[in-house]
């Protein structure tokens, strides 16, 4: 009887432990929208086909490429991969938006349209939304 009062408790204070370093331990601390976007590019150099990049994208855009034919949807995404090879990319500016989002001013190299040899700097404005607590990618607009 002893022992099992003894592992009755033990196991109480293992618990309320357990609960107290936990309770203790800081928040994990939220991604910010430029912390996305960064592993959004990352995915998207990766990526190799349009469904690699579903994750990551806001449900309007989501809908559009799942209403897109097969063949559509492959022909776009390999224009997606040759007008975004970008490099050397540089969030510069974060601007909150009223409805929780954020606007991205963003630089980066592309290859240059008159000489495959040279790059030329690219600027981006991106919209970061929220949904469902969790930021996507809304529009991306390089010139």
């Amino acid at each position: 009887m002893r022992i099992a009062t003894i592992a009755s408790w033990s196991t109480a204070l293992a618990v309320v432990l357990t609960c107290t370093a936990s309770a203790q331990a800081p928040p994990a601390k939220a991604q910010t929208a430029t912390q996305f976007y960064v592993s959004y590019r990352a995915a998207f150099d990766k990526a190799t086909k349009i469904e690699d990049l579903l994750p990551y994208m806001a449900a309007k855009n989501l809908k559009q490429v799942q209403t897109t034919p097969k063949a559509d949807s492959e022909k776009m995404f390999g224009l997606m991969k040759i007008m975004g090879a970008f490099t050397d990319l540089k969030v510069t500016k974060e601007e909150p938006t009223l409805d929780g989002g954020v606007i991205l001013t963003a630089e980066a190299l592309a290859p240059s349209l008159s000489d495959d040899s040279k790059k030329d700097k690219q600027t981006g404005k991106i919209t970061i939304v929220k949904e469902s607590g969790a930021w996507k990618l809304g529009e991306e607009a390089w010139h």
